[in-house]
């Protein structure tokens, strides 16, 4: 479970500590090849009391969840037409606080985000405080999926709005750790935009294959993208990419 690997269940045997003994370059060494928000999400996930164990496995974990929140990102665009970057960080607790009423969507943020401020009350825990930021996220994935949201939102005007107060409430807990603040840089496969270019051209002969039923070779372009670490989502209006 992503979640539980940016809490930090990594194998022990895989985990060293930074620290002097280290050599000491290991932040320098991270910064050289990590970005910034990949870095904070990873020392969050560790109470500030106790040393920072890592591993290039949990490093990589780390990554991959912050890639499901970017991608949440992308899917609240394309049903509400706004960016997520844009939504207004909520400066206060007290300003933060909302009556959901009968909107079971809307029951479940409150909830969630009492227990990520209880989390962060008890002397900063922002290990478990992560944790509830990814339970919101998939609440309110599941929640664009159950509506089929993506697929139409025409006629939704209350499940956008609700929605919409559920980014809202995302966009102020991650804001207190100091994350998602700005878009991350664009970047296909390390920055290199012909493999960008590439990938665009398999999708196409992708959907070629599928639009005239050969789903063999369409499955072999998935499989064999995925298992170099690239990964397709198809949506209403085409496939999408991401690299892990």
């Amino acid at each position: 479970d992503i979640a539980q690997a940016a809490a930090g269940d990594i194998d022990s045997q895989e985990v060293g500590k930074i620290s002097k003994s280290k050599g000491s370059n290991a932040f320098s060494e991270m910064l050289q090849r990590l970005d910034a928000e990949t870095i904070r999400f990873f020392l969050l996930s560790t109470h500030y009391r106790r040393p920072i164990d890592f591993s290039e496995a949990r490093i990589a974990q780390v990554g991959t969840g912050l890639e499901t929140f970017y991608r949440f990102f992308k899917r609240y665009e394309r049903v509400t037409g706004g960016s997520f970057y844009d939504v207004a960080i909520i400066a206060t607790r007290e300003l933060g606080d909302f009556q959901p009423g009968d909107n079971e969507l809307l029951a479940d943020v409150a909830k969630l985000r009492d227990r990520f401020l209880a989390a962060m009350d008890d002397d900063f825990n922002t290990g478990g405080a992560s944790g509830d930021l990814f339970e919101l996220l998939r609440r309110l994935n599941k929640f664009v999926d159950d509506e089929k949201l993506e697929a139409s939102a025409k006629g939704k005007a209350a499940q956008v709005d609700a929605l919409r107060l559920g980014a809202k409430t995302l966009r102020e807990l991650a804001a207190a750790l100091g994350l998602f603040r700005s878009p991350p840089l664009e970047k296909a496969a390390g920055g290199d935009e012909l493999t960008g270019k590439l990938l665009e051209l398999f999708i196409e002969i992708r959907t070629d294959a599928r639009k005239n039923k050969d789903f063999a070779t369409a499955d072999k372009i998935r499989n064999s993208l995925s298992e170099l670490g690239v990964t397709l989502e198809d949506r209403p209006g085409g496939t999408e990419w991401a690299i892990d």
